[in-house]
């Protein structure tokens, strides 16, 4: 009886305290396993993110209201990103226990704070309701340029910012076209944006409809954007196209109450107006806000419109705003250097007082030799300002360390003019391609894109995008990296143009890389043959688009092929 009760009252107390050492000693003997099974769903995890940042992303464009869980999920998403670095790797050997038996735990538990996140994710309740957009009156207080996020302390930018701010404020039929106009690189894009924070902030407008045109626009790319931004559908003949958006334009106006922002920017050449949904003359209520480098064109659209262009011009920085901007950079004073600083203020004079080249080639000088900064300047005698702008690129290029760096940034450019470059795309290509050194998974190629991505983002030659996961390149830093990859015998072919006009002179059989936009090509050309093709990248292309059966005969080294 006594040995009954003992059984009774030792044995359950017992298997919890072998189950606790099992469990423990699993740690141990197979913390390779948990190491693994963590990786592979940490991958499962960062593919749900990227889903959801493209959500969150499509949602903000079209006005959509998002979960209120989905930012708090991302930051948690990338705590556990950053705990999973931190663990040791499997190949830690049999000797050190205890460093095996802490992998393996924290493995684990680093693997259950994964599989809830990833549960979390299914959770979101997704929707398509519009967000509130109350109307509020807003007064015209100037509001200094100096004191929105991104803004930079130009007292010269005051006056023409808060002009085209009273201009979007103004509720009549004189200011229904707003042209910011001024050379590339003055920063065009860059009061767009603060302006457009102002009017989203003081609530001027219902709808805010957002698209960059470009040095080639597609017509129908634009339209699918514009469409994305006020919920229309993907339709793949310009006409139509065109005609729908007319019709959500009207259903979104047919009250008479609401206010409608159109931004066009990066306008190189005449936008008929109809083509973007739109009638002559505009109906009230809407406003169309440009940036480009030509009054006369935005004239043109204007007279479309059956109105006057009122343009606002964005001037060059004044000599002591450049200046300042360029020591801000290079952390050279006139008290701290007297010599460097006249240097740097020849330097200044020959980057035109432009912010992006200044930007850049400030970047690149800081923390230099008296001797780079004299053979920078030597290097920008004698040349126009366009050439100076190109070469100050070139010499921030070679100025960068690592080649990596250099591969992510020159592979920027197979994506088209303004695009919002994916830092996942970058991720999967650079392992595609092997051009990381020391990188034996994914994820470790995901971190090291990133840290190539942040290291151009300081350097200036990459910009952050409004949207999340994204970056950009100056249209001039484009100008650049598309002139240096098509040099040599093993050039890249880039084209995002008119795709009909691509003809047997362009196909370089020694090609590695090509980058094209397919929207409006039925097939592909028969006599592709490029054996020494590592990766071809084929955008906006119709489901129905028709490859040769021998298409990938001749291709024996492509590693990467990418449809976007």
């Amino acid at each position: 009886m006594e040995q009954f009760l003992y059984d009774q009252a030792v044995a359950p107390v017992v298997k919890l305290i072998t189950r606790h050492i099992t469990k423990h000693l699993g740690y141990v003997f197979c913390s390779t396993k948990h190491v693994t099974g963590m990786k592979a769903k940490l991958e499962d995890l960062v593919a749900k993110s990227t889903d959801v940042i493209n959500r969150k992303n499509r949602n903000e464009i079209n006005d959509k209201e998002i979960p209120a869980r989905v930012e708090p999920w991302l930051g948690e998403v990338e705590k556990v990103k950053d705990k999973v670095q931190s663990i040791p790797n499997d190949d830690i050997g049999c000797i050190h226990m205890i460093n095996r038996y802490r992998a393996g735990r924290k493995a684990s538990e680093a693997t259950m704070r994964i599989q809830e996140l990833i549960s979390e994710n299914s959770e979101f309740a997704w929707t398509d309701a519009p967000l509130a957009t109350g109307r509020a009156t807003s007064s015209t207080t100037s509001t200094p340029l100096s004191s929105l996020p991104g803004g930079d302390d130009f007292k010269s930018r005051d006056v023409p910012f808060n002009n085209a701010l009273k201009l979007l404020e103004q509720d009549d039929n004189n200011s229904q076209v707003i042209a910011l106009c001024g050379m590339g690189g003055v920063g065009k894009t860059t009061m767009m944006e603060q302006l457009k924070k102002v009017a989203e902030d003081k609530k001027m407008f219902d709808f805010f409809v957002k698209v960059t045109l470009g040095r080639n626009p597609n017509m129908l790319s634009i339209q699918n954007d514009i469409a994305i931004c006020i919920g229309g559908e993907d339709i793949r003949q310009a006409t139509v196209k065109a005609d729908r958006l007319r019709r959500k334009f009207e259903i979104m106006l047919q009250d008479g109450k609401k206010k409608i922002l159109v931004i066009l920017d990066d306008v190189w050449e005449k936008v008929d107006i109809k083509d973007i949904g739109l009638t002559s003359p505009l109906p009230k209520g809407v406003k169309l806000l440009l940036t480009s480098r030509y009054s006369n064109i935005c004239t043109q659209i204007a007279a479309d419109a059956f109105t006057l262009p009122q343009v606002v011009q964005v001037n060059v920085l004044s000599d002591e705003e450049a200046q300042k901007f360029f020591s801000e950079y290079t952390g050279v004073s006139k008290e701290h250097d007297q010599s460097l600083f006249q240097i740097g203020c020849d330097i200044v004079k020959k980057c035109g007082n432009l912010p992006l080249a200044i930007k850049i080639i400030g970047t690149t000088l800081k923390s230099q030799e008296n001797y780079v900064w004299r053979d920078t300047l030597n290097r920008l005698k004698n040349h126009d300002l366009d050439d100076n702008v190109q070469e100050m690129i070139r010499i921030s290029y070679e100025y960068i360390k690592k080649d990596e760096d250099k591969e992510i940034f020159l592979h920027c450019g197979l994506f088209p003019e303004d695009s919002d470059i994916q830092i996942e795309d970058l991720v999967r290509h650079g392992w595609g391609l092997k051009l990381f050194k020391n990188v034996s998974t994914l994820s470790e190629a995901r971190d090291r894109t990133n840290t190539c991505v942040r290291n151009l983002v300081n350097a200036n030659l990459l910009m952050d995008s409004e949207r999340l996961g994204c970056v950009k390149l100056h249209d001039l830093v484009l100008a650049f990296v598309l002139a240096r990859v098509s040099e040599g015998d093993f050039a890249w072919i880039v084209n995002h143009g008119d795709v009909s006009t691509w003809g047997r002179d362009e196909m370089n059989e020694s090609c590695i890389r090509i980058s094209l936009t397919c929207m409006g090509m039925s097939e592909f050309p028969r006599d592709f043959k490029y054996p020494d093709l590592s990766f071809i990248q084929l955008m906006d292309g119709d489901q129905s688009l028709k490859f040769p059966e021998d298409f990938y005969a001749s291709m024996e080294n492509l590693k990467v092929i990418a449809f976007l």
